[in-house]
């Protein structure tokens, strides 16, 4: 869908990292192409950050998104940035005012949810919801859906996927931080490997999942560990704290985790905000209930196979897959932006290391950005539409209802009706 502006102008509902992370791509491939005329966000200090960066006056600037939603259209593009539990509320108010969108994923934390704000996009087909599936966007995994493609490796048998999360990175988000309970956030499997469920759909290309069945739990960062002897409730008062791994002290301040939550401008400072902070408690003494390994089988259409394996117990963020044909083998590894092709029958190894983009998730972020504004002033197809993400997320949803039943093999089509008419 080609839209005859000259410039683009949004609304930000949800000015935290990922809302402007989505910004900087704009900034930098797009200077003259985009306008932010109104924000919504409940912390003073963002509206003022925002106030003053784009110029907003202060009777677009909003507390909460029930405010900004009691307005008529404001601009041609909403970003819809909140907390999981925030988004479907606002997705809907924005599509029945006639916005687009784009929605950073969980698109809701219910597969109800996830499918009502199908159903309104399906009446408002001349909108765009970009749904923020980012990684089909990346250099990385477009390199790879193209050497699948091309079949010189034969057709696809099975894939063994990996998301490794990091040690300190589910410390920070899954165990201390905003996605660490069910009653707050979706699932792990959909609030951080939708991601991959929709990786696994992309590559495949036109296969669909035909079942699954889903293992997991909550092994390591219970109470069961926390040792009172010798642990404190929070890191800063710990006997054992400098030979932590966890420690909220050691990990943010080496530079892994850099957050908006806190103040770790000094030493100094990031002590006394961990003191109070929710980022400061002892990993084995919080409140969350996400498990911290999960595996997942599935079969596709083709007799296709695959595996996803995601663990909180690696030391290094990134994602690694195999996919294995009948002619050959890829390997690749998405921190190196390395892909490995072996021909069965020859022992050469082809390696391409794709392009490397500056922002979140690998360049995955700012190639997002730029495949919707070619999208929304060219017509250029985009790759993460509403109806391309219903399908992974319910089958995130169904990972996460057959690791609960157990890890009992669920049927795509079966559950997805089920929850059509509830």
């Amino acid at each position: 869908m080609t839209k005859k502006v000259d410039k683009v102008t949004f609304s930000i509902v949800g000015a935290g990292s990922r809302a402007g992370g989505y910004l900087r791509a704009l900034e930098e491939n797009y200077p003259d192409g985009f306008e932010v005329v109104a924000v919504a966000e409940p912390r003073k200090e963002q509206q003022e950050l925002y106030k003053k960066k784009y110029g907003i006056p202060d009777d677009m600037i909003f507390d909460s998104h029930e405010e900004f939603s009691k307005l008529p259209r404001l601009s041609d593009v909403v970003i819809i940035a909140t907390l999981d539990n925030m988004h479907y509320l606002p997705a809907i108010s924005a599509l029945e005012k006639g916005y687009d969108l784009i929605l950073e994923k969980p698109i809701a934390v219910s597969l109800e949810e996830v499918l009502e704000i199908g159903r309104l996009g399906d009446k408002h087909p001349n909108q765009l919801v970009a749904v923020c599936h980012v990684l089909r966007h990346s250099p990385f995994f477009r390199k790879i859906k193209e050497i699948i493609s091309e079949k010189k490796l034969g057709n696809v048998i099975d894939i063994q996927h990996n998301e490794n999360i990091g040690y300190y990175h589910f410390a920070h988000s899954y165990v201390r931080g905003n996605w660490r309970n069910t009653e707050i956030a979706a699932p792990l499997a959909v609030a951080k490997s939708c991601h991959d469920f929709d990786i696994l759909l992309y590559l495949l290309g036109d296969k669909h999942c035909l079942k699954l069945a889903s293992m997991g739990s909550l092994n390591f960062f219970t109470r069961n560990n926390y040792d009172e002897e010798r642990m404190a409730p929070r890191c800063v008062d710990c006997s054992i704290e400098s030979s932590c791994p966890y420690s909220a002290l050691k990990i943010y301040s080496s530079g892994k985790i850099r957050s908006v939550v806190f103040d770790d401008s000094s030493a100094e400072a990031l002590k006394k905000d961990l003191e109070t902070s929710l980022y400061g408690r002892c990993v084995f003494n919080c409140d969350n209930n996400v498990p911290d390994h999960q595996v997942t089988i599935l079969e596709f259409e083709g007799g296709v196979h695959a595996t996803f394996n995601i663990s909180a117990f690696t030391d290094k963020i990134h994602r690694s897959l195999k996919v294995m044909c009948e002619y050959g083998e890829i390997r690749a590894i998405e921190t190196k932006k390395e892909i490995e092709i072996t021909y069965f029958g020859s022992s050469e190894k082809e390696v391409i290391r794709t392009e490397t983009l500056a922002g979140g998730h690998g360049g995955a972020d700012t190639a997002f950005m730029k495949n919707f504004m070619e999208t929304y002033l060219h017509g250029k197809s985009f790759a993460s539409t509403l109806p391309m993400s219903i399908e992974s997320h319910a089958m995130a949803f169904a990972a996460e209802e057959s690791r609960l039943r157990g890890g009992e093999m669920i049927e795509l089509k079966r559950f997805l009706n089920e929850r059509s008419e509830q």
